[in-house]
Parts: C-alpha cells; sequence; structure tokens
C-alpha cells in the first residue's frame, strides 16, 4: 500500500497541473469567437432540421432557415434581435420590390437594374431599419429571378427566413449567452495603469533629456489613445451583453459606476496627452517655448511620481491618504518652484501648465480614492 502513494510534494504538482488544465480548457471552451462558431453551427443545423418539417409550399425550400440563422446570429442577445429584424424587414421590402418589378414583364436587365438600384438606394436610406448592405436588392433579386411570378417561392422564402432568425435567436438568449463585465473592467483596469505607468516615464524623460523627436513620445500617446478607445468600446459591448441576457440576474453590476469611472478616466487621459504634449515641447524649448528651467525639472519629477502612485491605488481598496497627501505636497512644491523661475518675459511656462494638468488628473480620482476616516 505504501509503494503506491503518490509523493506530496508530487501530489501538489499533479493538482496544480490539473487546475492549470482545467483553466487553459475553460478559456478555450468560452473563447468569444469559439463560441460564436458553435452557436452559428447549432442555430444553423436545427433551422434546417425544424425546415425541413414545416408542411406546405415553405418545405421545398429548407435553405433558406439555415441562411436565416446565420445573418442573425451576433455575439450579444441583442445584436441578435436587431440582426434578426433588419433580415426580415429588408426580406420584406426586397420581396415587395421585387413583385413591383415582375408587374414590368419577365426578368430583364431593365427590371434586375431597377430591383438592385432601388434596393441599394433604400438600404442606405434605411440603415438602421433595415441593416444597409445589399440586403434588401439581394432578397429582390432572388424573388425576381428565380420565383418571378410564384408567390408560393417568396411565401416560403419569408417563412423559412423568419424561422431561421427565430432559430438564432432563441440559440442566441439560452446557450450561454455572453456577458462581457470582465473584458470591461479589465480594459478601463489597463487603462489606468496605462495612463499612471505614463505619468512615472514622465520623469525618465526628465531625467535622460529625450530628444524632441524620440520615438518614445508617439507610441506613448498612441498607447495611451489605445487603451482609452478600448476601455469606452468595451465598456459599451459589456452595456449591449447585458440587455436581455437572462445571466445579467446572476451577475449584478452597478453600471452607472462602470460609466462614471470611464469618465474619469478620459479626463485622466485627455490630461496625460496633454502633459506628454507639453513636456515634448519643453524639454528643449521650441521658437514659442522655452526649455523648462533646471530648478523646476526635480520637482517636476516627483510631481510625476506621485501623481502616478495615486493613479495606481485609484479604486483600489487601500487607504489612500498618503498617497494623496504625497501627491498633492508634490504639487505645491513644483507650483512653487514654477513660479519662482517666471519672469516678466516668461509669466508662464511649460512647467506650470503641466503642474495644472497633474492638479487636475488628481481632483479627478480623489472622489473614487479609498480614504479611511474620510466620510
Amino acid at each position: 500500500m505504501a509503494k503506491n502513494r503518490i509523493p506530496r510534494g508530487r501530489g501538489v504538482l499533479a493538482a496544480r497541473l490539473d487546475d492549470d488544465l482545467k483553466d487553459r480548457l475553460r478559456s478555450a471552451v468560452l473563447d468569444p469567437q469559439l463560441l460564436l462558431a458553435a452557436k452559428a453551427a447549432l442555430a444553423a443545423a436545427l433551422a434546417w432540421t425544424i425546415a425541413l418539417a414545416i408542411p406546405g409550399e415553405a418545405s421545398r425550400y429548407p435553405y433558406y432557415a439555415p441562411l436565416g440563422a446565420l445573418l442573425a446570429i451576433y455575439p450579444t442577445v441583442a445584436g441578435t434581435l436587431k440582426s434578426g429584424l433588419q433580415t426580415v424587414i429588408g426580406l420584406t421590402i426586397g420581396i415587395v420590390l421585387a413583385h413591383v418589378a415582375v408587374w414590368a414583364g419577365e426578368p430583364n436587365w431593365g427590371t434586375i437594374a431597377f430591383v438592385v438600384g432601388v434596393g441599394v438606394l433604400l438600404a442606405g436610406a434605411l440603415r438602421r431599419t433595415a441593416g444597409g448592405g445589399s440586403g434588401i436588392a439581394s432578397a429582390g433579386l432572388f424573388v425576381l429571378v428565380i420565383g418571378n411570378e410564384n408567390l408560393g417561392y417568396s411565401l416560403g422564402y419569408f417563412v423559412q427566413t423568419v424561422v431561421g432568425v427565430g432559430v438564432g435567436l432563441a440559440v442566441s438568449a439560452l446557450i450561454l449567452p455572453p456577458l462581457n463585465l470582465d473584458d470591461a473592467v479589465g480594459q478601463m483596469s489597463r487603462l489606468r495603469r496605462t495612463a499612471a505607468r505614463q505619468l512615472q516615464e514622465m520623469g525618465e524623460a526628465l531625467e535622460e533629456d529625450w530628444d524632441t523627436d524620440d520615438p518614445r513620445w508617439s507610441e506613448r500617446r498612441d498607447d495611451l489613445q489605445a487603451s482609452a478607445r478600448n476601455a469606452r468600446n468595451a465598456l459599451q459591448y459589456a452595456d449591449e451583453s447585458r440587455k436581455g441576457n437572462v445571466r445579467r440576474r446572476f451577475h449584478p453590476r452597478d453600471v452607472r459606476s462602470d460609466h462614471r469611472h470611464v469618465e474619469v478616466l478620459e479626463v485622466v487621459a485627455a490630461h496625460t496627452l496633454n502633459i506628454t504634449n507639453m513636456l515634448q515641447d519643453g524639454l528643449h524649448g521650441t521658437s514659442r517655448e522655452h526649455p523648462i528651467p533646471a530648478a523646476v525639472r526635480p520637482p517636476l519629477q516627483r510631481a510625476f511620481t506621485a501623481v502616478g502612485d495615486v493613479l495606481d491605488l485609484w479604486t483600489v481598496e487601500e487607504d489612500d491618504a498618503a498617497t494623496l497627501r504625497a501627491a498633492e505636497e508634490s504639487l505645491q512644491a513644483l507650483a512653487s518652484a514654477a513660479y519662482e523661475s517666471s519672469s516678466r518675459d516668461v509669466p508662464f511656462g511649460a512647467a506650470a501648465a503641466i503642474a495644472m494638468s497633474l492638479h487636475r488628473i488628481v481632483q479627478a480620482v480623489t472622489p473614487g480614492l479609498h480614504i479611511e476616516g474620510a466620510d
């Protein structure tokens, strides 16, 4: 019996490997694109099966059911509903348009041009209602060329497409409808860390005396703008994923707080970009901008670090009182140094403007800081 026992260390390692394997499998199964592909395949298969069981003329056109499911399926429930309604509306308009053209006679270059041209015009005018694109023109063209005066074809096309859309909506709503809350939170956290890191790196720019044409300036601007854009997009997508989603009841979240956080972070990002631009011009000066005086650079560097530390702790459950106090003191020292370095010829410099932007950042994030004993 003793020989068959697994050593304790090996057992712990095996447990860790099992946990890692479970995490990887869970991530793979819940991959958004893989999940969407699986749901689209399931919806198409179910739509085809149901289409074959529909009696009457519509049973002759079962292939339109999986097509309707494919056109409707979308990562979110609200998106699937919107896409499905647009598909049905576009199909209806296309069928009506084709039957108007049939009155002119057999399909020919004139009727085809009419259906396609008017269909594209209507798609542009009804972009929000019918989805835009070529859906109206395609439906009209199919009915005109394939169905012509056969009303049964039009009816079968419509019925089977509606069946497919309904199946797509059911699959989207009932089979693991995604809640993209984690991604939104991750993108907001990434934006906060990006802004904090870049402010701290501004101190390195001062110390290393970056050249005006150093590529790191533009790299940081692009990185910050991309992070801000991703955070806003992720939050909007998370909002959409909650609409019509039965899982939202089991994952309650204060969405208004998330929107407030993103708004604050966008203010922080805007000021950080402004600081980057001013520091790039102010390090060595320009034809219109005097260089930052040597006496102002040490307090400016300390202010960058202190405000970056505040951002690092923002919305984190820690006592931020000491960090906030250090940032406020560093800003006061910077303001004094900037004032002492001013003169009649240079009343306002880059350092004073940067100090004001840093002050605005601290003001924006202070309500979200965790201060023990504060009201």
